[in-house]
């Protein structure tokens, strides 16, 4: 992968296959639990993309050739804003509850760094609700993620889970209730920052000094072990009724996921988990790589939202929905040597054109076999059958057809497979199971 601006990443032919390789299986997976594909502009309007970003990460979207037009236009920042906005416009038209997918593009005024980008790939999944929403979406979505990040044959991840009601129900015991938001943004970055500069950063904002500790305390929650012990610890402190709402929401969608299979070394309930995102209501989690690859960073989060779609409409649409940084995820599989790139083509087969004269017969033969549902490329370039094979070759072919021009009028064409050597005549007015069957 390479960059001509920085943080605006492109991939090489074969790298970009690949990516759209991830993106055709997370697809898949998507479609498998119901979930409808849907897509939105770019760009949005500035005071839509304000009512849950911030200035510092929105691009401005204004027309060079008009210096002093303003710029009532952004490029979006995330997928689950423009998501909320349609939604308000559209309910007169929509079925709820609402499973819809998104694979986009987004824009962050981010610093370019490893791993984080201006210009990056979501693969986002919701389900929005008109009249409420069961937990068991939130347990669905999160079990659709993990089963679609086992499918790429990753290495080893564990995925974390909060509620904000937990966070937030504990966190009004030591601060004053204007400080939650604050507090919640710090504890996001925690693991980014020294304990010390924590420690400043967070005495500034508890009502007292002492209250350091109880954080401390608590957001060292699994260290207590097993999932059962940890929740079993934070059910008995019942702080308040915010914060034993959000234990009896978890403690369910935890029982939930068990029931679906999701193994309890892919799970983990932590208290340090808050997502800087304010619009989160509820659950909340994100998924991250364990041992060496955990520099990557989180490679899927989500959660629930319950207030997302309030200044696009009068009434409430309550929500839950994940997503997949494949932006991050597919550069490091790709330098791991995780996902393979030797292939510089989706096509399968290669015609090859030994007599230019007969041009359109081999044309002809590239159009029966993509009828047939195989992805063809013919060779037009006027070069000799050594520099056709040496192409096909490099570009990462298995297989080529050769004919002569005694076979073209035969009927008859050679299907060569180049990694094994291996080659059968067909009859090329009959092309279909045998050529089906070579390419298995």
């Amino acid at each position: 992968m390479k960059s001509s601006i920085s943080g605006f990443p492109e991939f090489l032919p074969n790298e970009q296959i690949v990516f759209n390789t991830v993106v055709d299986s997370i697809r898949r997976y998507f479609e498998l639990y119901g979930f409808s594909p849907m897509d939105t502009p770019a760009v949005e309007r500035i005071d839509t993309l304000l009512a849950k970003g911030n200035d510092n990460e929105i691009y401005g979207l204004y027309r060079l050739a008009d210096e002093n037009s303003r710029k009532d236009l952004g490029l979006r920042f995330d997928l689950t804003v423009p998501l909320a906005r349609y939604v308000g416009e559209n309910s007169g038209q929509l079925i709820f509850p609402y499973k819809r997918y998104q694979i986009s593009p987004v824009w962050r005024g981010e610093r370019p760094q490893h791993g984080r980008y201006r210009q990056f790939y979501q693969c986002d999944v919701d389900v929005i609700g008109a009249d409420g929403l069961s937990i068991e979406y939130d347990a669905e979505v999160i079990s659709l993620i993990s089963e679609v990040l086992s499918s790429l044959n990753l290495p080893s991840f564990c995925t974390k889970i909060n509620h904000r009601k937990i966070l937030s129900g504990f966190i009004k015991t030591i601060a004053d209730e204007k400080k939650v938001v604050e507090i919640i943004r710090l504890v996001d970055k925690a693991d980014k920052i020294s304990s010390e500069e924590f420690g400043e950063s967070a005495k500034d904002l508890l009502s007292a000094p002492e209250n350091l500790e109880k954080l401390k305390v608590f957001l060292d929650a699994e260290k207590r072990g097993e999932n059962f012990n940890v929740l079993r610890w934070l059910k008995s402190l019942k702080f308040n009724d915010e914060y034993n709402s959000g234990i009896e929401e978890l403690s369910g969608i935890m029982q939930i996921l068990k029931k679906l299979g999701i193994e309890d070394s892919k799970i983990k309930v932590s208290t340090k988990l808050a997502r800087g995102l304010t619009y989160y209501t509820g659950v909340i989690f994100e998924t991250v790589f364990d041992g060496d690859w955990s520099d990557v960073g989180s490679i899927s989060g989500g959660g629930r939202y319950d207030n997302l779609t309030e200044m696009f409409s009068d009434k409430t649409f309550p929500g839950v929905g994940g997503t997949i940084g494949i932006s991050r995820l597919v550069p490091k599989l790709l330098e791991s040597n995780f996902l393979k790139v030797n292939k510089h083509t989706p096509a399968q087969i290669l015609v090859t054109v030994q007599h230019r004269e007969f041009i359109g017969n081999y044309m002809k033969i590239s159009n029966k076999l993509r009828r047939i549902g195989i992805k063809t490329e013919t060779y037009l370039q006027d070069k000799s059958l050594s520099i056709q094979l040496s192409y096909a070759s490099r570009k990462g072919y298995d297989f080529v057809l050769i004919a002569n021009e005694m076979e073209l009028l035969e009927g008859k064409a050679i299907l060569r497979n180049l990694k094994s050597k291996e080659q059968k005549i067909i009859r090329t007015e009959y092309m279909g199971k045998e050529v089906l069957d070579a390419l298995k």
